[in-house]
């Protein structure tokens, strides 16, 4: 992502064109989008360069923005809005919460006319409300119906029997105000394992098993529906990276800014004084794939990713090769795998730090029942993705490693050894399958 300096050039960049969706420069990195401007151009047609931000005019109706993602922004803003929800039970003053509480944002129905519980720190929101933003969006409605490995049932089964499992440690009053109100007896931090597995499930299934996976199916000529400002294609794409959930212009946000709170990763870019979390907002993977860059050495996920998206749709908008357009698709989907599968390896390294201190005075089950969730629901959402670069069976043996809850065995002791072992035989899985160096095995 960009430096401190690099992003004062970015912001340079937009001072000189006229608001946030005007834009286009080149790159000095695509000489296959350069080729196909040339092609074109001597068969007398107009194309456009790959721009630095995600914003691309219709090629149906002059003046018109042929993006359009806001069902994936709702589906960001529900699942960020579950996990807040279910949070809010430990503080202080929580009140007891029933299975609907939690089903209202997992199945949402307009009807609610909910607000968000999200909120852009100091600055005012464009739109709070879920339904005013896009209708008929849901969690559940685009949950993938796939067993979890591991589990042998699916995440949908899984969620509610969680959503259960809260419900009832929430009537508890020793129970509820505190980090025990979202835990399972045996250690298992469920607000964590629910956000980690729906983001596996619904997102990033929805963006590399559906609309990536099923892209060439898509018409690239027309109009869709004959009147939308888009084609089909250019809007598969275009919701694939609604559900990577990063704000318009991406490559203006550090690295430092994406791992930061909230202040941090939104900006209002068109200077209408709100956020807009439809382009002015970045959401779970785009943010962890800043903190995985922040904490590694040599790696740049996020460019990554963004120059696949960027490219692929430029390539889609100029009715590019399907090899080209392929080649974008795979770069953008194993990108979002590497975010998580490079997240999964920080929290092996935090769940091994939390054991390391069991039975001393700096012993935390809090922290280790939260790492040890996030280890292994990130874990689970890589299977979510045809393109895939870990094998069923790596995650088989994964799996099978982590078990379902984390161990309390105390340093020193042989079940201690034996589990520390098997962890870092999981990260050697990890770096097989995703050659990471052994700095950032170590480090993440």
């Amino acid at each position: 992502m960009k430096t401190f300096t690099e992003r004062i050039l970015w912001v340079a960049v937009l001072l000189l064109v006229t608001g946030l969706f005007i834009v286009g420069c080149g790159d000095d990195e695509t000489e296959d989008v350069e080729d196909l401007l040339l092609e074109k151009e001597a068969a007398g047609t107009t194309l456009i360069e790959v721009p630095p931000a995600y914003v691309f005019d219709s090629r149906f109706e002059q003046g018109k923005s042929s993006v359009a993602y806001s069902g994936q922004t709702v589906r960001n803003l529900l699942l960020q809005d579950l996990k807040v929800l279910i949070d809010s039970l430990a503080k202080d003053g929580a009140q007891p919460i029933a299975v609907q509480d939690m089903l209202n944002l997992y199945a949402y129905d307009d009807a609610l006319n909910l607000k968000s519980l999200s909120t852009a720190g100091a600055m005012p929101v464009v739109e709070s409300h879920y339904s005013a933003i896009s209708t008929g969006k849901s969690l559940v409605g685009k949950i993938s119906g796939d067993v979890v490995i591991g589990y042998n049932r699916t995440a949908d089964d899984l969620v509610n029997e969680w959503f259960q499992i809260i419900a009832d440690n929430s009537q508890d009053p020793a129970k509820l105000g505190t980090p025990a109100v979202y835990t399972t007896d045996d250690g298992v931090d469920l607000t964590q394992m629910i956000n980690k597995v729906l983001i596996g499930a619904v997102p990033y299934y929805q963006a590399t098993g559906v609309y990536l996976a099923g892209l060439l199916e898509r018409d690239n000529s027309e109009a869709r529906n004959g009147t939308d400002p888009y084609t089909s294609m250019e809007h598969g794409w275009d919701e694939a990276f609604g559900y990577f959930g990063a704000a318009r212009d991406y490559f203006r946000y550090t690295d430092v800014q994406l791992a930061g709170g909230v202040d941090d990763f939104t900006f209002d870019s068109n200077g209408d004084g709100s956020i807009d979390f439809k382009s002015e907002y970045n959401f779970g993977l785009s943010r962890n794939a800043g903190k995985r860059d922040k904490g590694g050495s040599g790696v740049d996920l996020t460019r990554e990713i963004f120059d696949a998206f960027l490219r692929g749709r430029t390539f889609i908008a100029n009715q590019g090769t399907e090899v080209d357009i392929i080649q974008q698709r795979e770069l953008a989907a194993n990108g979002m795998e590497k975010v998580i599968a490079a997240t999964a390896v920080h929290y092996i390294n935090d769940t091994l730090s939390d054991m390391s201190n069991l039975g001393t005075d700096a012993e935390n089950r809090v922290n280790l029942n939260k790492h040890w969730a996030e280890m292994k629901g990130f874990t689970v959402a890589l299977q979510y993705n045809p393109f895939k670069l870990i094998g069923d069976g790596q995650l088989q043996e994964l799996h099978g490693i982590m078990g379902q809850a984390p161990s309390y065995d105390a340093p020193g002791t042989p079940a201690y050894d034996t589990t520390v072992k098997n962890y870092n035989r999981a990260k050697a899985v990890f770096q097989a399958a995703y050659g990471f160096s052994a700095d950032n095995m170590a480090n993440w």
